[in-house]
């Protein structure tokens, strides 16, 4: 332990002031009074060390002032005292302890003044980063709305390029367009949905009816993303063409067979009668005439068997 006192309290007083105090005194007094108080100085110091005892350590510095003699006087000194608490209250009347309790104050003060460094700076890290965390979910909460708007975007070109495409292909069978909608989070609406009528309109005609039912397909079919309920128009446009063609080939087959019952010599007189069968001889009296005639001719002309 360490304690330092200094002795004389003149030492601290400046020089100047100790001449002013003692303008009245002469040159020769104030020298005897420097060495008077040399010989204080010398004579504390030495009682500090005979109280103190041989296990303490002592460290004396002087200070001095030149006399109007020229010579040096100690006008006062720093003792600096290391020992035992003990020995050491020995000279002070408890200075040490006053010390160390000064000490302790000290280093808990200055551990106080640390810990509330360092909180205010574990605060201040955590005040950033809750600021770089919110920064972040707000940076984060933009991209979302942003990447959604764009989404909202692409969702309805899509919608408007699919009907249009209906709409081209399907001609008189197709209606107006209506749209389906929803708010963004930019508060805009965007269309998310749509639909074109096609109507499946059957022909007078099997013919008219298969080409109708193809430009339905087409219709149906025209967007690179056909739908499920556009498949499903498609199949019954399908389905209703291959009834039509049915038809188609059933006629057609009807007329190539009386082509070719003609072609290999049926009996006019029954080729005569289906002709005849589409007409009223009670409305024409004509065609019965004509008829009768055809017969004759017939009977006539082709040999009998």
């Amino acid at each position: 332990m360490q304690v330092t006192s200094m002795l004389s309290a003149g030492y601290l007083e400046p020089m100047q002031n100790i001449f002013r105090s003692k303008n009245a005194v002469e040159v020769a007094e104030v020298d005897q009074s420097k060495q008077q108080k040399e010989q204080e100085i010398l004579s504390e110091e030495q009682a500090i060390k005979a109280k103190l005892g041989k296990n303490a350590q002592v460290h004396t510095v002087y200070h001095y002032s030149v006399g109007s003699d020229g010579k040096r006087y100690i006008v006062g000194a720093s003792v600096t005292m290391k020992g035992s608490e003990e020995d050491l209250n020995r000279v002070g009347g408890g200075i040490a302890q006053e010390d160390l309790q000064s000490k302790k104050q000290e280093a808990i003060d200055a551990l106080k003044k640390d810990a509330q460094k360092n909180e205010d700076t574990q605060n201040i890290i955590k005040s950033e980063a809750e600021k770089r965390e919110a920064s972040k979910k707000k940076d984060k909460a933009e991209d979302e709305k942003e990447a959604q708007t764009q989404e909202l975007e692409n969702v309805q070109n899509e919608v408007i390029a699919h009907e249009a495409a209906h709409q081209a292909a399907a001609g008189e069978f197709g209606g107006g367009v209506s749209y389906s909608y929803i708010e963004g989070s930019d508060g805009k609406s965007y269309i998310v949905g749509g639909e074109v009528p096609i109507k499946l309109k059957e022909g007078s005609t099997p013919e008219e009816t298969l080409r109708n039912m193809q430009q339905v397909q087409r219709a149906a079919n025209a967007p690179t993303d056909p739908s499920g309920q556009d498949r499903q128009v498609a199949m019954k446009a399908a389905d209703l063409a291959s009834k039509a063609r049915q038809e188609i080939t059933r006629e057609s087959s009807e007329e190539e067979e009386h082509k070719t019952e003609v072609a290999r010599g049926t009996p006019v007189i029954e080729a005569v009668s289906r002709e005849n069968e589409n007409y009223d001889v009670n409305k024409d009296g004509v065609q019965s005439l004509l008829a009768s005639v055809k017969e004759f001719e017939i009977q006539n002309l082709i040999p009998a068997a």
